[in-house]
C-alpha cells in the first residue's frame, strides 16, 4: 500500500490513536495477535496447499519516520492456524530484473503444480509501482522472475487528469472452478484482468470495476455459488482504512456493494485483507500496528499480521468482524445471524424518509455526460472529478463543513428540472446523516472569498433532503419534482449548494484540481476552497 499524501494525513490522525503495544519479549499463547512477533510484517496473503497454510508476508523494515520500506517478502507456514513456522525469504522485490527493489502486497496461488507469485515493485525504468509474476515449484520458493518483464505497467492503466500514479498495486489471484485465472489491483481504481493458460500472459482487454470507497488491497475468493470481492476501502475520502467488500454471481460481476466488515485497524491507516478456508472453518487476515520490536514502536511502517474466524450469515453476507489480542487462541464461538446495520461517521444508524431521490442511472465512472446538459462545469467529468469532498475533515488541514457548494453562471435562460452530480462512495444518507440541497440566487453578484446565501430557489420552506446509498462514483442525477419551476436567467450567479452534519461522509461530491471553470469556484463552510493548486471546481451538470 502507498500513498503519496500519506505523510499529511497521517500527521493528523495519529495523534488520536492510544493502544497498547505488544512487545517481542510478551508471552505467547499460541494463536494470539500479532501471530509474528520477531519481525514486522504487513499485508498478508495466504494459500492452503496440502493440509498446510502458507503465509506470505510483506517485511516492513521502515525505521524512525520512514513511512514504507519493503524490499522482500517472507513465508510462513502452519498446519493448525496456531503456530507458524518461518519458511525463508520467498523473494525480493530487486529479484526481478527491472525491479526497482522496494515492494508491496502480493498473493501466490497454485496451478497444476506450479505457484505463481503475483506482487507489487516499483518498476527501475520509470519509478512508477508495476505488477510483476513470479514462480516455483514449491510454496516456500525461491521464486524467480516469469517474464523478465513487468505484466502491468502504468500505461497499460492510464488515468487522465488523475494525480494518482500508483494505481498498480497489490494484485490478488484466483483460479475458477473451470480453470480460468484472474488477477485484480488497484489504489483509487480497480482492475480485473483474465490470464492466459501460460499464467504469465493477460488475455483480452484490461476492465475496470466500479465500487463504493474502494481504495486499495483487493482479494477475490469464493464460498458455495457466491463470489466475494474484500478490499480497504476510504482512505481517498481522509478517513482511517476500513475493509469493505462486495459480492457478485460470477468474477466478471456484477458487484454488489454489502458494506463495511471491521473498521480502521490500530496504529496504522492501512489494513490489508485475506481470507482463506481451512479445515472447515474460515479465517480473516489483516494487519495492525501492535508490536514493539526492541526500540521500534508499531506504526505506519510497521505492522504485524493479525487472524480473526470468520462467519457468514444464512444469506451468504459476511458477520462483521471484531479485532482482537486473543485471535485464535480461543474456539470458534459462531455468533447468532447477524448483518451489520449501515452506521454514519459517528457511529448512529442511518435511517429517514427523504424529498429527493438520487439515482445513477446512466453509469458508473461515466467518461461523459448523459444526454446533453445546458450547463456543465467541465466538458470531461471523469478525467477533472480528482478530489472527494464531504461534511468531514479532508487532508492537507482541510476541516470539517456543514456546506459544500460551487457558484456559477449561466448564459441562456431555462427551467431546471434536473441537477447531476458526479458523485459517490459514503455511508448513505440518514435520519443522522440527512444531505440537504439548495440553490441560491445571488443576482448580479459574485462572490470571491465567500458569500452569504441569496434566495433560495427551491423555496422559502428551505432545503429538499435527498436520499442516497452507497454506489460508486458515477453521475447522481436528482429530478426535480413536477411542483418546482426554477427559473435561471442569463448572467445571474447562482450557488448549488449541498448541507450535511459536520464529520459525517453520507456520500462525496468529487471536485477539480485546479480552476477549471472560469466564472465559478467551489465553496465549502461558504469559504473558497484553495489549495496547492489554487482554486477548484465541483463537478455537475444541469439540465432543462
Amino acid at each position: 500500500m502507498k500513498r503519496l499524501n500519506a505523510i499529511v494525513f497521517v500527521s493528523v490522525l495519529l495523534p488520536q490513536i492510544i493502544s497498547a503495544q505488544v512487545t517481542n519479549e510478551t508471552p505467547r499463547i499460541p494463536g494470539e495477535n500479532p501471530i509474528i512477533r520477531n519481525v514486522f510484517t504487513a499485508d498478508p496473503a495466504a494459500l492452503v496447499y496440502q493440509d498446510t497454510v502458507f503465509l506470505y508476508v510483506g517485511h516492513d523494515v521502515a525505521s524512525g519516520d520512514e513511512m514504507f520500506n519493503i524490499p522482500e517478502w517472507l513465508v510462513y507456514s502452519s498446519a493448525d492456524m496456531l503456530n507458524w513456522e518461518y519458511r525463508g525469504v520467498a523473494m525480493r522485490g530487486a529479484d526481478f530484473s527491472w525491479g526497482g527493489g522496494n515492494s508491496w502486497a502480493s498473493q501466490v496461488i497454485e496451478k497444476d503444480g506450479k505457484f505463481w507469485f503475483y506482487t507489487t515493485t516499483n518498476h527501475a525504468g520509470n519509478g512508477k509501482d508495476a505488477i510483476g509474476i513470479a514462480f516455483s515449484n514449491t510454496p516456500v520458493g525461491p521464486f524467480v522472475d516469469a517474464r523478465g518483464a513487468a505484466l502491468v505497467v502504468d500505461s497499460m492503466t492510464p488515468t487522465p487528469g488523475d494525480p494518482y500514479d500508483w494505481d498498480d498495486i497489490d494484485p490478488t489471484a484466483f483460479v475458477d472452478d473451470d480453470g480460468t485465472t484472474w488477477v485484480s489491483w488497484g489504489n483509487l481504481h480497480l482492475y480485473l484482468a483474465k490470464m492466459k493458460p501460460n499464467m504469465t500472459e493477460i488475455d483480452g482487454e484490461i476492465e475496470e470495476i466500479y465500487l463504493p470507497n474502494f481504495t486499495e488491497g483487493p482479494w477475490i475468493h469464493k464460498r458455495k455459488d457466491l463470489y466475494y470481492l474484500t478490499y480497504a476501502c476510504f482512505a481517498h475520502q481522509a478517513m482511517w482504512e476500513k475493509i469493505c467488500y462486495a459480492t457478485a454471481p460470477s468474477v466478471e460481476g456484477p458487484w454488489e456493494y454489502q458494506g463495511i466488515i471491521t473498521d480502521r485497524t490500530e496504529g496504522s491507516f492501512t489494513i490489508h485483507p485475506a481470507i482463506i478456508e481451512f479445515k472447515n472453518q474460515w479465517y480473516f487476515f489483516y494487519h495492525t500496528a501492535k508490536l514493539t520490536i526492541g526500540a521500534e514502536s508499531g506504526a505506519i511502517g510497521r505492522r504485524a499480521v493479525a487472524i480473526e474466524y470468520l462467519y457468514y450469515n444464512n444469506d451468504g453476507t459476511i458477520k462483521p468482524v471484531t479485532k482482537t489480542m486473543k485471535g485464535l487462541s480461543i474456539l470458534p464461538n459462531k455468533p447468532a445471524t447477524y448483518k451489520a446495520p449501515v452506521f454514519n461517521l459517528n457511529g448512529k444508524l442511518t435511517s429517514e424518509q427523504s424529498d429527493l431521490t438520487i439515482t445513477q442511472s446512466h453509469g458508473i465512472a461515466a467518461k461523459e455526460w448523459a444526454c446533453s446538459p445546458i450547463f456543465t462545469t467541465t466538458d470531461k467529468p471523469y478525467q477533472n472529478a480528482i478530489y472527494s469532498e464531504s461534511f468531514n475533515g479532508q487532508e492537507n488541514g482541510r476541516q470539517n463543513a456543514e456546506t459544500i457548494g460551487q457558484s456559477f453562471k449561466v448564459d441562456t435562460d431555462f427551467t431546471l428540472n434536473k441537477i447531476s452530480l458526479y458523485a459517490g462512495d459514503g455511508f448513505g444518507t440518514g435520519k443522522h446523516n440527512p444531505v440537504e440541497l439548495a440553490l441560491f440566487d445571488l443576482g448580479k453578484v459574485s462572490p470571491d472569498s465567500t458569500y452569504s446565501p441569496g434566495k433560495n430557489l427551491l423555496g422559502s420552506g428551505g432545503a429538499f433532503k435527498i436520499n442516497y446509498t452507497p454506489q460508486a462514483l458515477g453521475l447522481l442525477e436528482i429530478e426535480l419534482p413536477d411542483d418546482i419551476k426554477i427559473e435561471l436567467k442569463s448572467g445571474n450567479t447562482y450557488i448549488l449548494e449541498l448541507k450535511g452534519v459536520r464529520e459525517t461522509a453520507p456520500f462525496f461530491w468529487r471536485r477539480s484540481r485546479g480552476d477549471i471553470y472560469t466564472w465559478g469556484s467551489a465553496f465549502k463552510d461558504r469559504k473558497l476552497i484553495t489549495d496547492n493548486f489554487g482554486t477548484s471546481d465541483f463537478i455537475f451538470g444541469l439540465y432543462k
